[in-house]
């Protein structure tokens, strides 16, 4: 029997137990003990941080993302939990500043600019040291997002097109809802935000629907992922913002859970170029202002919708469940969860459906494209 827990995490601030002045380039975390402030000289450097997906340059100090050494055998989280990996866990909104919680033990770190610290101090004092923890019992509403962002191949008259070479995708780039990946040779949709799986469905429908109005050429979005990698990227968020804080605190328990129901169920059908990139393993995420991204899933669920129903219907529960009753067990066998489980949040019918995917997928009885009511077309 597995049992997973979440606990309280830090809410306002925290009560500041060292402080540490450093500069240059930050590598070894584990010197600082929980509830440190790190004072930084302009130009700093922090690398090994988990969650920033790239880069990311704050003005007056630059983080780097962690990436496991070139003979690591593990996976992606037992590489963070072996060397204890700070996790971004957003900027602060009241001064300047940015806190990181590490994969292992926890420990809460706040890093702050010098000239913050010195020219800003009442402030900066008032903020960290209105302590306060919040725990699941105390969050009120608890009322979740589903969102997400999943990736396809785009082939125009039965031939692959990079999107970058289609203005619809071109046009909306990074950030409208039917844009471009980091690669711009991936298409990627990006339904509204949504409070149930009928609805985040019914929201990625409308994308599609708007493709096909504003297209001229026969077109079809492709989940084989031949040639690009491509993800099923489900995002989790809430306008609470003590669940976000929760959610983002306590995300490697979520992970874990929707590892053990869903990602190790669907890694199979991740297509050809996929297969063996830093995405196609279980425990992949990125924290985010809403909440985080859990990024492990395939986007080869998009070829059945009801698949991608279900699997929301799944994250869903899954993620309330351990927010109401603060833990959840279950049998695993192989790293999975048993079948039985999955009745718990599915009924019998949506249980058969979704853990025969890869199955039908693997037989080749299942088409590797987005369903489509009538023929699209693109510019």
């Amino acid at each position: 029997m597995k049992k997973l827990s979440i606990k309280g995490v830090p809410y306002k601030g925290v009560i500041v137990k060292a402080l540490h002045y450093v500069e240059g380039d930050v590598y070894d975390y584990k010197e600082f003990p929980h509830h440190a402030v790190l004072v930084v000289k302009r130009g700093t450097r922090l690398h090994e941080i988990a969650g920033v997906g790239v880069n990311l340059d704050l003005g007056w100090a630059e983080l780097f993302p962690a990436f496991p050494p070139d003979d690591w055998q593990g996976d992606y989280a037992s590489y963070l939990a072996a060397y204890d990996v700070p996790v971004y866990a957003g900027l602060s909104s009241v001064v300047r500043g940015v806190w990181f919680q590490t994969y292992a033990t926890r420990r809460w770190l706040f890093v702050i600019p010098e000239e913050e610290w010195e020219r800003n101090w009442e402030e900066v004092k008032e903020y960290l040291f209105s302590y306060g923890i919040i725990r699941p019992r105390d969050l009120g509403n608890i009322c979740i997002t589903l969102g997400g962002d999943p990736e396809f191949e785009v082939y125009v008259d039965g031939k692959l097109v990079p999107a970058r070479k289609l203005s619809i995708f071109k046009r909306g780039g990074r950030f409208g809802p039917i844009g471009t990946d980091g690669d711009t040779g991936i298409a990627e949709l990006r339904p509204k935000p949504a409070y149930s799986e009928e609805e985040y469905v019914g929201n990625f429908l409308n994308l599609v629907k708007s493709l096909r109005r504003k297209t001229r050429r026969e077109y079809a979005l492709s989940v084989k992922g031949d040639v690009y990698p491509l993800g099923g990227h489900i995002h989790v968020g809430s306008p609470n913002k003590k669940v976000v804080k929760v959610l983002q605190g306590e995300v490697r328990t979520f992970i874990e859970a929707l590892d053990d129901f869903l990602g190790r169920v669907l890694l199979p059908t991740s297509g050809p170029a996929r297969r063996g990139t830093g995405n196609a393993r279980p425990g992949v995420y990125e924290l985010k202002y809403y909440g985080w991204e859990y990024k492990t899933v395939p986007s080869s669920i998009y070829a059945d919708l009801e698949v991608v129903r279900i699997v929301y219907k799944l994250v869903k529960n899954l993620v309330e469940t351990l927010l109401k009753e603060e833990e959840i067990s279950y049998e695993v066998v192989d790293g999975r969860a048993e079948r039985k489980e999955y009745l718990r949040f599915l009924t019998e019918e949506e249980t058969k459906h979704f853990l025969s995917f890869p199955q039908r997928w693997a037989q080749g009885e299942i088409l590797p494209f987005v369903p489509m009511e009538e023929a699209a077309v693109v510019p």
